[in-house]
């Protein structure tokens, strides 16, 4: 897939940037996977997330600014690879685990800022598993099994997408 033609101003904040471009852009890591607002305005949300997002595309700077080529690889970079899993379904009652910790940054770094880094499997970490295993349209168990571990790091991108 190629990217829309890039034209400047680049997108930043502050002060917010808004209009069609935005809401492009936006609508974009919306359909690779990301958990943002589509509201035409670049604001600190989607700062953070385009920062994320250029954290996870190397060599990509990470300015949280899309620029030209953030721009361009917001369409054509292929999809970050999970790290490695944990050998068993993780759930609530979890305490101190690294993998839930790791997973809960992930989903954190995806949208859900709400989300409490701890390593402990509570609540809110079972309330955000539902979100997102519905999100991603996995089967709602509040579990994280392989699907929803590899979903949390995984976009939705066109066959053959690189950098």
């Amino acid at each position: 897939m190629t990217a829309p033609q890039y034209q400047p101003p680049p997108l930043t904040f502050p002060p917010p940037t808004r209009g069609e471009k935005v809401k492009m852009w936006q609508q974009q890591m919306l359909d690779r996977g990301w958990h943002i607002k589509v509201d035409s305005i670049y604001g600190q949300e989607s700062k953070r997330l385009c920062a994320n997002f250029q954290m996870e595309h190397k060599p990509l700077e990470v300015d949280g600014i899309v620029g030209p080529k953030t721009w361009e690889a917001t369409w054509t970079a292929s999809s970050t690879k999970p790290p490695k899993g944990p050998d068993r379904i993780l759930q609530k009652g979890d305490m101190d685990n690294e993998h839930v910790r790791k997973w809960q940054r992930q989903v954190n770094n995806r949208g859900w800022p709400e989300l409490k880094v701890d390593g402990d499997f509570g609540d809110q970490t079972e309330k955000i598993c539902k979100e997102l295993q519905e999100f991603k349209g996995l089967p709602i168990t509040g579990k994280i099994d392989h699907d929803t571990w590899d979903a949390a790091w995984l976009e939705r991108v066109p066959v053959g997408a690189a950098m």
